[in-house]
Parts: C-alpha cells; structure tokens; sequence
C-alpha cells in the first residue's frame, strides 16, 4: 500500500522526468532544423583591368525563423569584412579583388532566438573568365591598282 505522500512524490518525479524529456525533445528538433547554411557561389559582374567585379550567390537559409546572416569575405591578403545581411538575402553585396586572388569566408544564419548555426565555409580563386569584345568591322583599304 502506498502512503499518500509516497505517491505525490512519485507524482512529482514523473513531471519532472516528463518536462525533462520535453525539453530534451525541443533541443533535438532545434538541432535537426537549424542546419548549416548550403553552398556559396562566386559570380564574377565584370572586370576592370586585373580586377574584377563579383558578387556571392547564397543559398537559401535553412530555416524559416532566420532574421539575420553573417558573411565574412576575405580577399588576397587584405583583411577580412564582415557584413550582415537581411535573414532572406539570396546575393551579397558587390566586392572586387585582383584576377587569381583567392576568396573566402564564411555564412552564418542567426535565427529570432539569437541562435547561430554552423558556418557555411567557401573558398574560390578570382579567374577571368570574361572573353573579350567582338572585334569590329574589317575594312578594306586599296594600296594600289595594277
């Protein structure tokens, strides 16, 4: 037979057992959900002597809850920047850097809670792949008549 307070304290230790598991459960879907950003692509505008003019092409974020993302480029040997961008940015801003200069960085989406997810990390070698313009008109010049 069980005592009266022996079953309240069983009471007690199932709702705490069951608000754990809860809580566990919520940190688990949090975890599944909020992924790492996919992958990034580099895509070159135009160029300008040696440099070129290029924007990243983002992925979609990985959760509808994201407010913000975090790119950090690096070009050559400068140092690296920083920017944030709105949670749907889909393109970054315009950067430009010398032809052959390496690229890279990170993405990072920060969702409504302040929880941020893995960085995404890219890297790409600046090429020229940019033909030139089509040559124009040949003319015909006549030098002499015979």
């Amino acid at each position: 037979m069980l005592w009266p307070f022996q079953l309240l304290r069983s009471v007690r230790e199932m709702l705490v057992l069951i608000r754990e598991i809860v809580v566990l459960q919520l940190a688990i879907l949090k975890a599944l959900r909020f992924k790492k950003p996919g992958l990034v692509f580099l895509k070159v505008l135009s160029e300008e002597g040696d440099m070129l003019n290029f924007v990243l092409n983002l992925p979609a974020p990985g959760a509808a809850d994201v407010v913000n993302r975090k790119l950090v480029v690096k070009i050559g040997d400068a140092d690296a920047v920083e920017v944030e961008l709105a949670g749907d940015a889909l393109v970054s801003d315009s950067y430009a850097g010398e032809q052959d200069a390496a690229v890279s960085g990170t993405l990072v989406d920060v969702d409504d809670a302040g929880n941020a997810s893995e960085p995404s990390e890219f890297a790409f070698t600046l090429a020229d792949t940019i033909a030139p313009p089509k040559p124009g008109d040949i003319g015909l010049t006549v030098t002499a008549e015979s």
